[in-house]
């Protein structure tokens, strides 16, 4: 009997070995998939296998794409895995209006309504359906609010957020608002969970919300306004050391009723806003992005300020070394680009080479020779400078792209001025242009093109008669002066 199961069992695998490697050379193609398949084995042929299938594969050679290319990409389920799918999140919406309901004898079950709403949710994630989604994201996160699941709540406003912003059936200013209270539910929902990296977090994606579409290179002032508050969400004003260029708004550390401000804190304040200062980590990276945007935005001074909160944040966590240097770095351009040479060297002195690691890194090599170069109005040391092929090719390497443009633009006088692609059309097509000389005409044919061109008030006729009888009504005395020169003291 033993022998007679081994025997059995080393056949079934022998059986299901060939079954499976004839099946892959019928699939995929082989060796030996043009040899003839004989035996009690159930492999499949070619009849067996489905058009598309025998069809798309024909050698081993590989697959065959060109049906592929032009294909249309389906998101979510179809066909009847949808509308099962669709059922069941109907079934789950009408529970959770059912647990809502109050009764004679019954009060409404938020904790219930909840799961109820975020299992339709899911289900009509699973469809595609982005807007029916999002809606019931937004009523099982008013539920889990409702029963103090501020996580849970937390996370499905930022949901709901997220898909507000690629919904195509709203218009772009509904859309702003619609997002912007969504992530400011988020941030209170964090708050309420005591969690103030991710609140403050939240809050800068509200303020960013409000530039949602916008390809203007100018921020309005209440998106402005909005960036500064969520930046002192991370760090309070009386923290910054750049808190004077808040170019909007108040600090939420000052006191109106009292001569106190921001400027000069007092003990009691400054404690308030050390407990209030952001510890999370890597919380720097929200606000690199806003000061990216400032930066684009040619809103120096606002990014200044958001410079200062990122080098705060950094000192404060004590082991950042690299990352600091270049936070560094990041102020001296800025400050370069405002064109306040001063104020750079004075905080390079004054706060930036008191961090022993900045003293020997790169980025400090070149924020020296930068403001130095602009401070003298050297503009072969600038050129100099920023060259990439010279010695801070390392330090202006690792910039992000946008301070790397901004670097490109300092001047030894004045604030930093982007070129754009007609400035720089029309400064190509100057120097093309010949220097006109005195003696070729060009300056007599530019002056008669000037005297027959048109002013933009040729359609209006004006009649000399009249203004010849205005200026002869006007009395300006005598052809010869009446006032003898001797009559006149000069001392």
């Amino acid at each position: 009997r033993g022998a007679r199961r081994e025997t059995s069992l080393s056949h079934s695998t022998m059986s299901y070995k060939s079954k499976a490697t004839s099946n892959r050379d019928v699939l995929f193609g082989g060796a030996n998939a043009s040899k003839n398949r004989s035996g009690n084995s159930a492999a499949l042929n070619d009849d067996n296998l489905p058009q598309a299938a025998s069809k798309s594969v024909p050698s081993s050679s590989g697959y065959n794409y060109s049906g592929m290319k032009n294909a249309a990409i389906k998101i979510g389920l179809a066909g009847e895995a949808k509308s099962a799918k669709m059922k069941e999140a109907e079934d789950y919406r009408d529970k959770a209006r059912k647990a809502m309901q109050k009764g004679l004898f019954t009060k409404a079950d938020p904790l219930a309504a909840s799961t109820y709403y975020k299992r339709a949710a899911d289900a009509y994630q699973l469809c595609g359906e982005a807007r029916l989604e999002r809606l019931y994201r937004i009523n099982s996160a008013d539920c889990q609010a409702l029963v103090g699941a501020w996580a849970t709540a937390a996370a499905e406003y930022t949901r709901a957020a997220d898909l507000v912003k690629i919904a195509d059936d709203e218009a772009t200013e509904m859309k702003r608002e619609i997002g912007r209270k969504l992530y400011l539910s988020a941030a209170d929902a964090w708050r309420n969970m005591n969690d103030p990296g991710k609140a403050a977090a939240s809050t800068v994606q509200a303020a960013l919300a409000l530039i949602w579409d916008d390809n203007s290179r100018f921020l309005s002032k209440i998106a402005l306004e909005a960036i500064e508050q969520a930046v002192e969400s991370f760090v309070p004003d009386p923290l910054n050391p750049y808190y004077r260029y808040r170019q909007t708004g108040q600090s939420a550390y000052t006191d109106q009723d009292s001569n106190e401000n921001s400027y000069t804190p007092s003990a009691d304040v400054m404690n308030l806003a050390k407990q209030h200062l952001v510890t999370r980590a890597y919380a720097h990276e929200h606000l690199q992005e806003v000061q990216f945007i400032l930066v684009s935005s040619n809103e120096y001074a606002s990014a200044l300020y958001v410079s200062g909160a990122i080098t705060t944040l950094l000192l404060n966590d004590g082991v950042s070394t690299l990352t600091l240097s270049r936070a560094f770095l990041a102020e001296t351009i800025i400050s370069l680009a405002m064109g306040d040479p001063i104020a750079a060297e004075e905080n390079f002195l004054s706060r930036h080479v008191q961090n022993t690691t900045y003293l020997t890194s790169r980025e400090c090599k070149l924020a020296e020779d930068l403001f130095r170069a602009v401070k003298a109005r050297d503009e072969q040391a600038l050129e100099e400078a920023r060259s990439v092929k010279g010695s801070n090719r390392s330090g202006i390497g690792n910039l992000p792209p946008v301070l790397r443009e901004l670097l490109a633009t300092i001047r030894i006088t004045g604030v930093a001025r982007r070129i754009g692609s007609e400035e720089m059309c029309t400064m190509s097509n100057k120097q093309n242009i010949p220097t006109p000389k005195a003696g070729d005409g060009y300056l007599e044919s530019n002056l008669e093109e000037t005297a027959l061109s048109e002013t933009g008030r040729d359609d209006e006729h004006v009649d000399t008669t009249e203004l010849q009888k205005e200026l002869d009504a006007l009395d300006f005395g005598d052809e010869e002066s009446e006032i003898d020169d001797e009559d006149i003291d000069l001392r």
